[in-house]
């Protein structure tokens, strides 16, 4: 066997010293990017925000208001709900989280005293790393100020829907997150009923049987595209 000579530990020690640098750069361009993500998303809540406190002057109380993330953002109820006797406002903000929602309480639900409520988030919880044990206290956090606020108001705390496989091309692990959604799903509906609220099933009407969201409800495997919001509104509307 050829022994190394001086050559051939240059060479290695160039090689592990490039491939050092290219894991380190691949490393600092996630977290660069990350950051800027981040740095996005709070820039569009603070904007969201905003809005919504000028909107606030020109709406009515006792109507309905949804609240949630960019599920609930990207819901155009006008389509859907203008029938209804009472006005909807979509109170959805992209990206947000249930800390978010928390910290919005009085902006986007006690300011409007809305009749009802339309209460979504949490997926964004689960996909970011936030523990089953943080997602319920919050969750439980943002039904007991409601309750102590809007002592009169009827919620509707909706499910977390299902993804599809085309979410792990963002980094996101289905499987896990999948079994954290359905056990989320059971505290919610446990939330819901200790506070005298309704809970309402969108996961099954979404799910393909193996706890996957058909195919024809969203384009990105999380985001319902019409089709989806469809069989959201023929759930969710004959409760309002």
């Amino acid at each position: 066997m050829k022994a190394f000579g001086l050559k051939d530990v240059i060479y290695l020690v160039v090689i592990v010293l490039l491939v050092a640098a290219v894991i380190t750069v691949s490393v600092l361009y996630r977290n660069l990017r990350e950051k800027k993500r981040q740095e996005d998303l709070s820039s569009y809540y603070n904007k969201k925000c905003a809005s919504f406190e000028v909107q606030n002057a020109n709406l009515s109380e006792g109507q309905i208001v949804f609240i949630g993330d960019s599920i609930t953002d990207g819901y155009h109820l006008d389509a859907f709900y203008s029938d209804l006797p009472l006005a909807t406002y979509n109170r959805g903000i992209g990206g947000d989280v249930t800390a978010g929602v928390i910290n919005r309480l009085k902006l986007c639900l006690y300011d409007l005293k809305p009749a009802k409520i339309v209460l979504m988030i949490g997926i964004n919880d689960i996909n970011s790393g936030v523990t089953d044990e943080q997602l319920k206290a919050n969750y439980e956090t943002i039904l007991s100020g409601i309750k102590e606020n809007l002592p009169s108001t009827e919620v509707f705390c909706l499910s977390i829907l299902p993804m599809q496989q085309k979410v792990e091309a963002f980094g996101v692990n289905l499987t896990t997150a999948t079994a954290r959604i359905k056990a989320m799903n059971g505290e919610i509906q446990t939330l819901a009923a200790a506070k005298g609220y309704h809970y309402v099933d969108l996961f099954t009407p979404f799910s393909d049987g193996n706890d996957r969201m058909i195919e024809g409800y969203s384009d990105d495997g999380l985001h319902p595209n019409n089709a989806g919001y469809v069989v959201w509104t023929n759930v969710l509307k004959p409760l309002l």
